[in-house]
């Protein structure tokens, strides 16, 4: 059986006639999650219909995620795809040991970079602190302060990589896998090992500071937000979404919108307070997540295409991307360089780096450089 044929008799596990339905295949449709897709045009509907890739998600964080769609879809974000249940009542089918989900079709190009105008920054960043919102009164998760996870995780990761782990990295590099790529590839190990004890300075110092928790998407980026001229029409891919922190968001879209620009920086993070205002240190954890993200992007590249010899259909695609998070890696070590005590520390504002202070010395006096004052 074909993958066509088999997304057919999945689609007809869903509610309706599919009889006279088109289907399209659309592969990864430019996405690196391994994930297939195909647009299911019938009559009334234009849908997409998802076969998740078989290394995740678990049914658990499948369930979650799709509750937490179905919540904001009831307060009329109609620009995040809630899931359509089955016959059987799930918002999934598993076929082929895979599990799928149908939902509405999201309109709109992710073409942000294109035409990287304030209005379309203030739309994406708009649509973000709604989602935000609204995922916050999610009934089935109380609410709490806590460590966010993100911080956790990439202090761990990035201590183990400063423990040798990125020496170990390095010698899967070589010429004769992704040659193309090859020379990038070093430049961001050569970069990675000379941020990765400011960047790891600046995670500890977070790992103590204690921001409320709640569903957030956690890799809302460039690709994933879709416009319609200056409309955000349809926000993607919410196969990464878990309770964390808001700032994770925040940082992940600004930093692949805004990139190293300050003053779209601000512009973003003015749009996204007129509707859910940060805390400080909130706000302070937005750059520490955006440049310690920029350190780890690269690493995960590099084993993907060197360690784990992964396969991509669209070749350039990856090309692109990871020249995109080596030159922003270059940048942030360039800073570094040019005097920055931390990589958080070269970003924020002198008003909120003083009342991080004052915050984290009452949570045990967790330091941030003297030098933003």
């Amino acid at each position: 059986m074909n993958e066509t044929s088999e997304a057919r008799r999945v689609l007809e596990q869903y509610p309706g006639d599919w009889r006279d339905a088109r289907i399209e295949r659309l592969g990864s449709a430019g996405g690196f999650s391994g994930a297939a897709l195909w647009r299911i045009r019938a009559p009334g509907q234009d849908l997409c219909l998802k076969r998740w890739p078989a290394e995740h998600p678990t049914e658990d964080d499948l369930r979650f995620m799709h509750s937490v769609l179905l919540h904001v879809g009831r307060q009329g974000l109609d620009w995040a795809p809630a899931p359509r249940p089955s016959r059987g009542g799930a918002t999934w089918v598993v076929s082929g040991g895979r599990f799928w989900e149908l939902a509405p079709w999201m309109p709109g190009r992710a073409d942000f970079r294109s035409n990287p105008q304030p209005a379309r920054l203030r739309a994406a960043l708009d649509a973000l602190a709604q989602f935000h919102r609204a995922a916050q009164s999610f009934p089935d998760f109380a609410p709490r302060h806590g460590v966010p996870p993100s911080i956790s995780q990439r202090r761990e990761r990035v201590q183990r990589l400063a423990a040798g782990g990125l020496d170990a990295l390095s010698r899967w590099v070589v010429p004769d896998v992704w040659p193309e790529l090859f020379e990038p590839a070093r430049r961001a190990v050569r970069l990675a090992s000379e941020v990765l004890l400011p960047v790891c300075q600046d995670l500890e110092n977070a790992i103590g500071w204690k921001t409320p928790l709640q569903p957030c998407i956690r890799d809302v980026w460039h690709d994933h937000v879709l416009f319609t001229g200056e409309r955000v029409t349809g926000l993607i891919d919410f196969g990464a979404l878990r309770v964390d922190c808001v700032a994770v968001d925040v940082a992940r879209l600004l930093g692949s919108l805004a990139g190293d620009d300050g003053s779209l920086w601000e512009i973003g993070l003015e749009a996204y307070e007129s509707i859910r205002p940060l805390e400080t240190l909130e706000r302070a954890m937005v750059r520490i997540l955006d440049w310690s993200g920029a350190v780890l992007a690269a690493i995960h590249w590099i084993e993907w295409l060197y360690r784990d010899r992964r396969w991509f259909a669209d070749r350039e695609a990856v090309v692109r991307r990871v020249r995109e998070v080596v030159d922003r890696l270059e940048h942030l070590t360039r800073r570094l360089r040019e005097g920055g005590e931390t990589a958080g520390g070269l970003w924020l504002p002198g008003p909120v780096a003083a009342e991080v202070r004052k915050s984290a010395a009452a949570r045990g006096g967790l330091r941030l450089p003297n030098g933003n004052d």
